[in-house]
């Protein structure tokens, strides 16, 4: 199967352009101590051998979990599907999941994590299977919510393969509502996202639903 020309750094969507973030050591520093101070007020003992790096691991955890902002442009690679019918060629829907995802909530910077299931019917378009993990990722791992990330998923994926149809749906525990607040460790959240055909066609979506192994009840 031939692979389609990625496109230049210039034409690529922003999202699949490299962004890279520095922090220079002096505000590093600068943030450790911020983080220090605030810890301390919190009460913890930031001066014993288990914590006095703690400022300094919170940082770069924090930076390490939210690296998807950084970009991606191994996303924009596509390849030629075997559809030579003209424009409203279809083949068979395809669905990936469960794709774990681990986010950070843009209200209180609380974790919040758990699978995709994504799938498209493809045109004249394909990505590669491991892509449509890269790119959940990719939206995940930043500070954002839950209903952003499927649009910016199901978006991305119109964008690049000009699919007749894209479906995300998405499963979490957000632990803003675990921790704080109303402290429910039951409920879970579902937000699901249709494109072209899947919008149009129930049963579509109804296979869709099938594919997955965590379907709503």
């Amino acid at each position: 199967m031939q692979q389609l020309s990625v496109p230049s750094e210039a034409s690529a969507p922003d999202w699949a352009r490299l962004h890279h973030r520095e922090i220079e050591p002096e505000q590093w520093r600068r943030f450790e101590a911020h983080m220090r101070e605030i810890f301390t007020a919190l009460g913890m003992d930031t001066a014993n051998v288990a914590t006095q790096e703690t400022p300094a691991r919170f940082l770069r955890a924090l930076f390490d979990a939210t690296e998807g902002y950084e970009g991606d442009p191994k996303l924009v690679t596509a390849f030629p599907t075997e559809c030579r019918e003209g424009p409203d060629c279809r083949i068979n829907q395809v669905v990936e999941g469960p794709i774990p995802f681990y986010s950070l909530c843009e209200h209180h910077s609380l974790p919040f994590f758990g699978q995709a299931y994504v799938g498209y019917v493809a045109h004249e378009n394909i990505i590669g299977i491991s892509k449509l993990t890269r790119l959940v990722r990719l939206f995940a791992r930043r500070f954002t919510v839950q209903e952003r990330v499927g649009q910016e998923i199901a978006d991305a994926l119109v964008e690049t393969l000009g699919a007749h149809g894209v479906a995300v749906y998405l499963s979490a525990t957000h632990l803003c509502t675990h921790m704080r607040g109303v402290r429910d460790v039951v409920a879970r959240t579902r937000t699901t996202v249709w494109r072209g055909v899947y919008a149009d066609d129930p049963q579509l979506r109804a296979d869709y639903f099938r594919l997955c192994e965590d379907r709503p009840a």
